[in-house]
């Protein structure tokens, strides 16, 4: 199976991405006002915030103090920045949605935290940054579910809406029908790490991870002689074609009888059929319907007549020994049961 590439365009901006970037910059540009933003910030992941939406995407939310900062100084627009874990030494890119988060404090998808390594509460450095816009970017899908997607272009192309960068080396995640898809950005160009915003760039596509093990699996020869198959319509006049009915009836044929034959229903002995190399048994009783000896239910059998139940019923007598009340029509007369049944 081959991955290849198709071109993107356009995408939401996050926070800055329309026109509010023209009007924070103005005529203060080039006027030599600062243009590094860089704070620290104890993390935590977006739920806690009530925005597990945004797990799928790269924003984040920063407190107001933020924006009151980068409001006065010489920043790019759509903002980006840079995260920073000193403790860990990891680093991402990404975005912001909202400047509505408690001070001291940012929130960012939980996929980011498992990047950055780090856990709630961890302080992160966060500085913006200004990044190119990407040209090309490799995915490697990291679970062989990624090919059962119909059209993974479309889901793609709708799921990177929501990004602002990519870094190379991050794993990013793309949720679609119930599901979590995980990608590794294995490389990014022109750098590696690149704004994706309003901008065509080609995504090729890598083998997903345990891919090449799961073909090898699959063609993979078995070590022992496979058994040849019969051909359903073998000819079975030819002497050379024996099939497995052939030998199985053949078998069978040549099995004697040891002790009893069943003949039209009946289990016959040795003493009545007249074959000396039938062995006699006692297991069994003499004739079918005794004790020992079931009739075969495939056979079928004629009822008997009605006078047989007539003699043999034992006039309705009751298994407990007591005595049954006589049988009287409306009158108050006395039936006779046993010309009742007989009729």
């Amino acid at each position: 199976m081959s991955f290849g590439g198709w071109g993107f365009g356009g995408g939401a901006g996050g926070f800055g991405g329309g026109g509010f970037g023209a009007g924070a910059g103005g005529g203060a540009r080039g006027y030599g006002l600062p243009t590094r933003f860089e704070e620290q910030y104890h993390c935590y992941s977006v739920a806690y915030a009530d925005k597990a939406h945004l797990e799928g995407g790269d924003k984040i939310l920063l407190p107001p103090s933020a924006f009151d900062t980068l409001a006065r100084l010489q920043v790019d627009y759509p903002m980006l920045f840079q995260l920073q874990s000193s403790q860990r030494g990891t680093m991402t890119h990404c975005g912001v949605l909202e400047f509505t988060a408690e001070e001291g404090s940012c929130y960012i998808p939980f996929w980011m935290m498992q990047n950055l390594l780090i856990e709630e509460g961890s302080v992160l450095s966060v500085t913006n940054i200004s990044l190119p816009k990407a040209t090309f970017v490799k995915l490697q899908p990291q679970n062989l579910d990624f090919l059962e997607i119909t059209n993974p272009r479309a889901v793609l192309e709708h799921a990177l809406r929501k990004y602002s960068c990519v870094t190379a080396g991050d794993t990013i995640l793309v949720p679609y029908n119930d599901k979590n898809y995980h990608f590794r950005i294995q490389q990014v160009k022109p750098q590696d790490a690149a704004c994706i915003i309003e901008t065509d760039c080609n995504v090729d596509f890598d083998a997903p991870v345990g891919y090449k093990e799961h073909t090898q699996l699959t063609n993979t020869e078995p070590s022992t002689t496979p058994i040849p198959k019969q051909s359903a319509y073998a000819n079975k006049n030819d002497d050379n074609d024996t099939t497995f009915e052939d030998s199985y009836d053949k078998d069978k044929s040549e099995k004697k009888a040891s002790g009893l034959q069943i003949v039209n229903g009946e289990i016959l002995r040795s003493d009545e059929t007249g074959d000396d190399q039938l062995t006699k048994t006692t297991m069994l009783a003499p004739k079918t319907g005794r004790t020992g000896v079931q009739r075969n239910s495939v056979i079928p059998e004629t009822a008997p007549e009605i006078d047989y139940w007539a003699l043999k019923a034992g006039d309705g007598a009751r298994l407990d020994g007591k005595k049954t009340a006589p049988l009287k029509s409306k009158e108050g007369h006395v039936l006779d049961v046993r010309a009742l049944r007989a009729e």
